[in-house]
């Protein structure tokens, strides 16, 4: 059996070895930690070269994001209906002469809408100013406010709409949300990325490979530890808000927000991606424990004095990493 002896006097502190035997790290060698802050990083460094594209997305301004406010601010503000229809009574939408607005519009064969009545009083009637979240995704998926938007959006002038997002203040604009769940994704992911260069840096710096009894690693994980597990954890969250910022931004692109909804959440997140993501958790874990329950059973680091082995006064321990044999 490798064996390392250390005397009595420089034996580690009780938290030490606790941390040892309790530590979800515990029991692997430098490498293989060092190999599990890099997967970090590497991931981390592939997500946010993604995140920061979505960014520019995602920014307030572009096409998409106009079209997202302008059809959010129809659900939102009753003030917002009367302004169109005022701007669409004094705007000349007219190319090459004076035209203005016809809210009479064809949306069927024989069937027209009266954009005018629906802006001012039906909308008003069906979903009010919408506050709650799904209230407002119930909205601006309904068939009749996806067929004002598509009617009226192209001929909208988009510094009216900048104008009005503007003074008004405290409207609810989708690409404000956007932005801020994509900021957030982003400094997440960011996170990730600085952590694990400063851990990477910490493990080659201290002494965890030339200590053969392995508890300057055991010390080392004692802060290195709790940082690696947060440092997944910020990435996991980043994660998920990147895939949030990405179904929103796809509802944006889209001229049917409803059916893009239902197959971007109901569908993708819920029914296929959310499930199979458990059930890959359980599965590792269930993994982890079935290989820890039929692991030969080993001798603990840092065993009590005048353990079988060793003499009065000297502690064995197994190093690091390295696997036990019978001498």
């Amino acid at each position: 059996m490798v064996m390392a002896v250390s005397k009595k006097g420089r034996r580690p502190h009780k938290l030490v070895e606790a941390a040892a035997r309790g530590s979800l790290l515990g029991g692997h060698s430098a490498d293989e930690i060092d190999n599990i802050n890099n997967l970090g990083g590497v991931v981390s460094a592939l997500v946010l070269s993604f995140v920061l594209g979505l960014q520019y997305m995602v920014a307030p301004g572009t096409d998409e994001m106009n079209h997202a406010d302008y059809r959010s601010l129809l659900c939102k503000s009753q003030e917002f209906r009367v302004f169109v229809r005022d701007v669409f009574k004094t705007e000349d939408i007219g190319t090459h002469s004076e035209e203005y607005f016809n809210f009479t519009q064809l949306v069927r064969p024989g069937t027209y809408m009266d954009v005018e009545q629906f802006l001012m009083t039906d909308l008003q009637s069906t979903w009010g100013e919408t506050t709650s979240g799904s209230d407002h995704i119930a909205c601006i998926g309904d068939k009749d406010v996806q067929t004002v938007v598509a009617l009226t959006f192209d001929d909208f002038p988009t510094k009216r709409l900048h104008a009005f997002a503007l003074q008004s203040g405290d409207f609810y604009r989708w690409s404000e949300v956007n932005e801020r769940i994509g900021s957030i994704a982003a400094a997440l992911v960011f996170s990730a990325l600085l952590w694990s260069i400063v851990l990477n840096i910490s493990l080659a710096l201290a002494p965890v490979r030339e200590d053969s009894t392995g508890r300057a690693l055991v010390a080392w994980l004692m802060i290195g530890g709790p940082m690696m597990i947060m440092n997944y954890i910020f990435l996991l969250v980043g994660l998920i808000l990147f895939f949030v910022t990405h179904g929103r931004q796809l509802m944006a692109l889209s001229p049917f927000s409803g059916a893009t909804s239902d197959n971007t959440v109901v569908v993708s997140l819920f029914s296929i991606l959310l499930p199979i993501f458990v059930l890959g958790l359980v599965l590792g874990a269930l993994s982890k424990v079935w290989a820890d329950y039929n692991a030969p059973k080993l001798v603990a680091a840092g065993a009590s004095e005048g353990e079988e082995g060793g003499p009065e006064g000297e502690v064995k321990v197994k190093t690091d990493g390295m696997k036990a044999e019978e001498t």
